[in-house]
C-alpha cells in the first residue's frame, strides 16, 4: 500500500517508493539520502517531520514530506508508539 510520508505516525517503518516534486526538490532530497528504496522509520510527525535511516536522523519540513510517497514494511506498524 502506498501513501504519502505526511499520513505516517510516529513508529511507522516505510520504504521510500518515489518522489513527485521539481527537480530541485528530488535533488535536496536525493543529497540528503531520501532515494526510492530507502527505509525509513518515522520519529515524529509535528511540528515537523522526523525520519531516521542508517546513522541519520533528517527533519523535514512537511511541505518536503508531502512529496514523498512511501510503502509500509514488514514491520511496519509500530505506530503511535512515541
Amino acid at each position: 500500500m502506498t501513501r504519502l510520508l505526511l499520513t505516517c505516525v510516529a513508529g511507522d517503518c516505510v520504504v521510500v517508493g518515489e518522489v513527485r516534486a521539481s527537480a530541485a526538490r528530488v535533488d535536496r532530497l536525493a543529497a540528503m539520502g531520501i532515494l526510492p528504496g530507502v527505509e525509513l522509520r518515522v520519529q515524529q510527525m509535528r511540528p515537523a517531520v522526523i525520519v531516521e535511516f542508517d546513522e541519520t536522523v533528517l527533519a523535514l519540513e512537511r511541505e518536503m514530506a508531502s512529496d514523498i510517497i512511501v510503502v509500509a514494511t514488514a514491520d511496519a506498524s509500530l505506530g503511535g508508539t512515541q
